[in-house]
């Protein structure tokens, strides 16, 4: 049962996305096939059996969750057509939260998020459509995802210095503040496979 309420707590089933973000489990699955919209991040299957003393009852079934943050990105498509267009706006909100991070000195200096961005972006937005970064950020917000990933690759930068210095020392204390932020928590079974367990497990508010 802690599974289910780790998952009741921090997502939202399909109907109470549908509610939220204002549309028709038709609209929704229009625009996941479009590649407008993020596919659930968990997907349970519920086996029940009930006995009486009348009869014994089984019944199967799956419930979707999502990431909190999805009924926000949801109501931006109301003005979209297509999915090149879903992109561009994913595109344009991660450089704009990438371009913060720069201003806080918390941006790789690796090709991913440089010479190779958009490369890197499109990689990311395949990873936001199947759910992994409902799974794997605070609420899938796209500033979660670049606050995450950018976060990883400073602190991979710093683990290959062989000398530290203060500065270095304090920047990768901001990167996994900034980790820390973004990153789930993780059900029991996740965890040790997790970036939380990697980069935070020695980390403390």
């Amino acid at each position: 049962m802690a599974l289910l309420d780790y998952l009741q707590s921090r997502y939202l089933s399909e109907p109470q996305l549908l509610a939220r973000g204002n549309c028709t489990q038709e609209q929704l699955r229009y625009w996941q096939e479009q590649s407008m919209a993020p596919k659930a991040s968990y997907r349970v299957k519920i086996s029940l059996t009930c006995q009486s003393v009348l009869a014994e009852h089984q019944e199967q079934h799956y419930v979707l969750y999502y990431a909190r943050a999805t009924p926000v990105w949801l109501r931006q498509l109301d003005r979209l057509s297509a999915g090149h267009q879903a992109f561009d706006l994913f595109h344009k909100q991660y450089k704009k939260r990438l371009n913060i991070l720069k201003k806080m000195q918390l941006c790789p200096s690796g090709c991913a998020f440089n010479a190779e961005l958009d490369k890197h972006i499109k990689k990311e937005w395949l990873h936001f459509l199947n759910g992994t970064y409902g799974l794997c950020t605070q609420t899938g917000r796209v500033a979660e995802i670049v606050d995450k990933e950018a976060a990883i690759a400073v602190i991979d930068e710093l683990s290959l210095l062989q000398h530290t210095d203060y500065a270095s020392t304090q920047l990768l204390m901001s990167a996994k503040v900034l980790l820390n932020k973004a990153c789930a928590p993780f059900p029991a079974h996740e965890y040790p496979g997790s970036s939380r367990a990697r980069y935070l497990s020695d980390f403390a508010e």
